[in-house]
């Protein structure tokens, strides 16, 4: 078995995880990430910074406002304005490593994304911004002495009693178990991921972050908020889940319904330039309701009016749909809606801390900024920010923890849950019928989950899927009997359904409409509603509860 020690344990190979370790390594904490792919980083467009280049109105405060007004008044506003006031420094620290966002004539050039006030949207030329922070990060953290990047999928978190947190996984390539002991965790390995059938989401995010964090002891809050991407490519099948960036309606694209009407100026007369991303999915779907988009769901987005050297400056956009027979210049795009971010998870206070000791959350796995609506542009800024502070706050706590957690106290932990004694793919019970079965229930959940808590949802749906997704659960215990192995499959099949029953639940009981979330049978907002609703773990009683023995998970 591995054992690690490290001051800080960074859990996510994402911008944000990678921040968090680049600032807790400037703290000289000794820093262990465990990352298992990429995340959603990869998929970053464009990051909103008030620097007013593009139009000298715009501030930190008029960041916050818009923060605020599509949030719908469940955005946590300290963590609104921290967000608006701190994303400037993170972004020149990025500018300092040598990430290059596009500049002319000595100003950076800013895009009007969905739901902002002010053109704020910073791109790097030639690629997405994601991959290019995630390159630059990674090849600076390669040479730091104190800075460690391990294989590793993390399985669960380990609290102790005295405050530290350690962690229990397996090494990617040789299964072989892995404990590791920190002083401090920063939990950064995303959001809710694979559980709908039409998704933008990397297939290496399943909805782990929130599963593992909430059995630890973490709050979860607005988990129901999960918010769709409107221009999300439908046809060609090659290129379903491609995400087209709403800049495109500040360069002058349009949607037009299945008879070619431009349709949004009859839910926003001054049309597409600046609308919310919930604005345009809930038009969208009020069109395919209506009977006017395609037989499908999907609308036309027409860039036609979009001058073709403008098309030109999204490289990483406008060759691609050219390679797979688009031309957007002289061709109309089918796109739907896809789920694209959880806009709820781990509860955190101003230093990205959780509430369980020694634990900490950043990027998409922490909640509380965005509310019940996001800006386009605005998962970069949180993911920026929170990664910053959380990586600042964790190498704080590390310095004033004496000891690490003790391996037996840690290694009994593990050990009443998961078998350690061999690497996990050695399992006689692993077999291809196993990771068939695990898959079709896998299926079966994304199903669920896109008809019932897709962009309309009500009582009858989300309560018939409650029940057929409790049924999952027993299928996915009754094959965990025991203690399994670290990399059974059926592990990650239970975190979804976890997470898939909280999001059910929690859709269910909020009955109006606020922002991303649309009941067609509670069609108005309801000031009632102006609060969270929160998970947490209670011993047996009360909330959902989770038994540490069997893993059994269910909605008392």
């Amino acid at each position: 078995m591995i054992r690690l020690d490290t001051d800080v344990l960074v859990i996510g190979g994402g911008v944000s995880g990678l921040l968090a370790a680049w600032q807790a390594s400037r703290s000289g904490a000794m820093v262990r990430i465990a990352a298992h792919g990429s995340g959603a980083s990869m998929w970053l467009q464009g990051l909103n910074v008030p620097l007013g280049h593009a139009d000298p109105r715009d501030s930190a405060g008029a960041l916050y406002e818009d923060i605020m007004r599509e949030g719908q008044g469940l955005s946590d506003p300290t963590l609104a304005r921290q967000t608006a006031e701190t994303v400037a420094e993170a972004f020149h620290d990025l500018l300092a490593l040598g990430v290059g966002f596009a500049q002319k004539d000595g100003k950076f050039v800013q895009r009007h994304a969905a739901g902002s006030t002010y053109p704020r949207c910073c791109y790097v030329p030639g690629i997405m911004w994601g991959p290019e922070a995630r390159r630059v990060l990674r090849r600076h953290l390669a040479h730091t002495p104190n800075v460690t990047r391990h294989s590793l999928t993390i399985v669960d978190l380990l609290p102790t009693p005295e405050g530290e947190c350690g962690a229990v996984g397996f090494e990617i390539r040789t299964h072989e178990p892995a404990l590791i002991r920190a002083r401090a965790v920063v939990l950064a390995a995303g959001g809710v991921g694979q559980l709908f059938a039409h998704s933008t989401y990397p297939r290496d995010i399943w909805g782990a972050a929130p599963a593992m964090a909430y059995r630890a002891g973490a709050t979860l809050i607005d988990m129901e908020l999960i918010q769709f991407e409107p221009l999300v490519v439908y046809h060609p099948a090659s290129l379903r889940g491609f995400v087209v960036p709403t800049t495109l309606f500040g360069d002058g694209a349009v949607l037009r319904d299945a008879a070619g009407v431009r349709f949004l100026p009859e839910f926003r007369p001054v049309g597409e330039a600046g609308m919310s991303k919930e604005q345009l999915v809930v038009a969208m779907a009020t069109v395919a309701r209506d009977g006017r988009a395609e037989a499908d769901g999907s609308v036309w987005l027409d860039a036609t009016p979009v001058r073709r050297e403008v098309l030109e400056g999204y490289p990483w956009l406008y060759p691609v749909l050219k390679k797979h027979g688009i031309d957007l210049a002289v061709q109309q795009l089918a796109v739907k809606p896809a789920a694209h971010t959880c806009m709820g998870g781990i509860k955190v206070d101003a230093r990205r801390a959780t509430g369980v000791p020694g634990l900490f959350a950043a990027g998409e796995a922490s909640a509380g900024v965005h509310g019940a609506g996001r800006l386009a542009g605005g998962s970069a800024t949180e993911i920026v920010v929170s990664g910053t502070l959380a990586g600042r706050s964790a190498a704080a706590l590390a310095r004033q923890v004496s000891e690490p957690p003790d391996w037996t106290t840690l290694e009994r932990q593990a050990r009443e849950v998961f078998e350690l004694d061999a690497a996990s793919d050695t399992s006689p019970g692993r077999t291809d019928a196993e990771d068939t079965a695990a898959k079709q229930v896998v299926d079966r959940l994304r199903e669920l989950m896109s008809g019932a808590a897709g962009v309309w949802r009500d009582h009858v749906g989300l309560s018939e899927a409650l029940v057929s997704v409790g049924r999952l659960a027993t299928t996915a215990e009754a094959r965990l009997a025991g203690r399994p192995r670290l990399g059974d499959p059926w592990l990650r099949v239970t975190d979804m359904l976890l997470v898939a029953r909280l999001i059910l639940a929690a859709v269910l009981q909020r009955t109006e409409s606020r922002g991303a979330h649309q009941r067609t049978d509670y069609p108005a907002r309801d000031p009632r509603w102006n609060r969270h609703i929160e998970w947490r773990l209670r011993s047996r009683t009360g909330d959902p509860v989770h038994d540490a023995q069997t893993r059994e998970k269910v909605l008392a």
